[in-house]
């Protein structure tokens, strides 16, 4: 199944610089990494045929030349990317793997704790999305690892390998990982999960993520304010 001949095309410029996919085929990614980087990189060949050529076959070297890569085995990528692309919901979240990363995994052994921390990377590129920043939980970014649009409702409903690394020694691991060497920044300073963010300074997501808790006790001052009223003319009222 796999394309034991499948290498990047030698060539200087760079033409798609990522293989974009829905996150379901992450599923099983810590069983059987080769299998999921094969299903990955033949439908975003297909998905790519499908948008600019009708699903036509015989245009297969277009998006060889488009992503800058040789495929070894065509018809198997084709028929492999048609059927993942035909049996995959279209509402599913999508995310994108930027080639180098893609090759590097695909050419390379390693061990299962890079292979968590690259589920980890991708999975909080799809919470972020097209934002500056959000927050999220763990329960949400360890969802999206295991493949998941929804988010589990307990630790219990992850894999037996990735439930292992769902505790606060891991979890702190993983994201320094991805602070160090992956350009994320965090933030979790009291509140109630965390603040991520690839494309804004450390500072500006704390100033962000302030605000929103500034926001948020005005507001229930606001409330509390009005609630505090209520019962004050109820009382006059009962006089």
């Amino acid at each position: 199944m796999f394309d034991d001949f499948l290498n990047e095309a030698v060539i200087d410029d760079i033409k798609k610089d990522y293989f974009n996919f829905p996150i379901v085929l992450l599923k099983e990614f810590l069983i059987d990494d080769r299998e999921c980087l094969n299903n990955i990189f033949d439908f975003a060949i297909y998905s790519y045929l499908n948008k600019e050529y009708e699903s036509d076959f015989s245009q297969i070297k277009e998006a060889e030349s488009f992503f800058g890569v040789n495929i070894g085995n065509k018809r198997r990528s084709f028929d492999n990317g048609k059927t993942l692309f035909e049996s995959i919901p279209e509402n599913l979240p999508f995310i994108g793997i930027r080639k180098s990363i893609w090759f590097d995994y695909y050419k390379n052994q390693k061990t299962e704790y890079q292979k968590v921390v690259l589920l980890a990377f991708i999975a909080i590129k799809s919470i972020v999305g097209k934002k500056t920043h959000c927050k999220t939980n763990n329960l949400l970014w360890y969802s999206r690892m295991e493949g998941n649009s929804h988010t589990v409702k307990n630790v219990n409903e992850l894999s037996p390998e990735l439930s292992e690394y769902f505790n606060e020694y891991q979890s702190k691991k993983i994201k320094n990982e991805l602070i160090l060497n992956w350009n994320l920044k965090h933030y979790a300073y009291y509140t109630r999960g965390f603040y991520v963010s690839f494309k804004m300074t450390l500072e500006d997501l704390i100033f962000m993520a302030e605000k929103n808790r500034k926001s948020r006790l005005l507001k229930k001052v606001k409330d509390n304010e009005k609630a505090a009223i209520k019962r004050a003319i109820d009382r006059l009222y009962k006089m």
